[in-house]
């Protein structure tokens, strides 16, 4: 048959994607095939009933062959304090087998407590490890020298001292995820971790106010961060990391929460969701070239502050998404280095911050308009400049609008006044929410081919 003609190695990486009870029923196809899915370099185990098939997993496991394996993934759909002991050996005989990524899932009662078998301790090939839902003991003596990766979702611990022995018993982490509902106090000033490079946190609540930036503290040479519906005491956090190049801020609670940020080499910031925007300070951002900037807020009256979008202005690429009903920051605020912006038109008097960043963007090469998810809204009222911006005289020359509506006179205003207005432009496109009829397309290409410069 033409399938066993293929090169071993592409044979397993299809036999990789097949459930592992199919895997192993190829066995039977012939002679040459009855060992083949003992080298398969993934074992991935999803949800089923342990007490019927937990002899059968050993039996994979034992029988597997490959001098390493790359991944092991065991999802269960219920465990209990009887048959705990169970996993704990599946755990074993896996680390035998020099695993190298290793993703545990397991649902069960709250009080069910597993303990990780000795063999974790001192792994020497395990580089990724994710738990999701366990209650976790881990002693203070142990060394996962080889771990890079750690992903923890859901995870309840015996004690906090339990998460402290997990974090340094990882000397070379590079990349830690968070994600737990629980309340946590469990970062003293001690934590250090050296090697961390990128840290994610979801759904945490810190019990105090410093804990957070004392995680921070601890990792000198943390490049990327991501946070989303994180809070604590005072809802207001302090991220102030020197190596810090990435971040990302996303929360959709209320009440809002506030953010005071300084990092000094950072190059992309995406800060979204319910943020007090009257008291996010950003500062100290020399080196930002990226920004996205996403904000819902719940009252009616909005103000774009300097303290907003004053500290952007070193950046190359700008998004936006914001109301504008009212903008509080001098003109003279100018963004040099902005060449591509991306405005939300789904958002009140959205055209009040265009007219704006169009006057302050003088080496604007690029803009967009996007409708985005919503129903595009009015842009307010449409006061157009007396003078032309100088990115339209002498630099714009790509114009986007995703979801535009050119049945609406104020819309059309704007398409017209940016098309007239643009000595450069090379190339316009407007994308519809919703579908033409050709002879309505046909008359709103003619109109637009008309106010093009030639």
């Amino acid at each position: 048959d033409r399938i066993s003609e293929l090169p071993e190695s592409l044979i397993l990486k299809i036999l990789c994607q097949l459930p592992i009870q199919q895997a192993v029923a190829t066995s039977v196809l012939c002679k040459q095939w009855q060992s083949v899915w003992k080298m398969i370099p993934k074992l991935k185990f999803d949800y089923f009933p342990i007490k019927h098939q937990l002899g059968n997993v050993c039996k994979f496991l034992l029988s597997h062959k490959a001098p390493v394996l790359q991944s092991f993934q065991l999802k269960v759909d219920y465990i209990d304090r009887h048959n705990v002991v169970d996993i704990v050996i599946l755990i074993g005989i896996a680390l035998t087998r020099n695993v190298r990524k290793l993703v545990l899932e397991v649902s069960g009662p709250a009080e069910v407590l597993i303990t990780f078998p000795t063999s974790l301790y001192n792994g020497e090939t395990l580089e990724t490890l994710t738990l999701r839902r366990w209650v976790l003991h881990f002693p203070s003596q142990f060394c996962l020298k080889s771990l890079k990766n750690l992903h923890l979702d859901y995870v309840n611990y015996k004690d906090n001292e339990t998460f402290l022995n997990l974090l340094s018993g990882c000397p070379n982490l590079e990349t830690l995820k968070i994600c737990s509902w629980a309340i946590t106090d469990v970062f003293p000033s001690t934590v250090c971790l050296k090697s961390l490079r990128t840290l994610h946190i979801y759904d945490l609540q810190f019990h105090e106010e410093k804990s957070l930036l004392n995680l921070l503290s601890g990792c000198p040479n943390l490049e990327n961060v991501e946070v989303s519906r994180i809070t604590n005491s005072s809802d207001c956090f302090f991220i102030a990391v020197p190596s810090l190049q990435r971040l990302s801020i996303d929360n959709d609670l209320y009440p809002p929460c506030s953010y005071a940020i300084n990092t000094p080499s950072l190059k992309y910031l995406k800060i979204s969701g319910s943020i007090a925007l009257e008291s996010c300070l950003i500062e100290n951002v020399p080196e930002l070239v990226e920004a996205d900037i996403d904000i819902e807020v719940s009252n009616h009256i909005t103000i774009i502050s300097e303290n907003l979008l004053g500290p952007l202005t070193s950046v190359r690429r700008l998004t936006l998404a914001l109301s504008s009903l009212k903008i509080e920051f001098p003109i003279s605020v100018i963004f040099y280095q902005l060449v591509y912006l991306e405005l939300y038109t789904d958002r009140e008097a959205w055209g009040n911050l265009l007219i704006h960043m169009l006057g302050c963007s003088p080496k604007l090469q690029v803009l967009k308009l996007n409708g985005g998810c919503n129903e595009a809204l009015d842009p307010g009222e449409w006061n157009q400049p007396k003078n032309i911006p100088e990115c339209l005289l002498l630099h714009l020359e790509t114009f986007t609008w995703k979801g535009y509506k050119w049945q609406r006179k104020k819309e059309r205003k704007v398409a017209k006044y940016i098309l007239k207005s643009s000595n450069h432009l090379k190339r316009a496109t407007f994308l519809s929410s919703k579908r033409i009829c050709s002879t309505d397309r046909r008359m709103m290409v003619k109109y637009m081919k008309s106010l093009v410069k030639d």
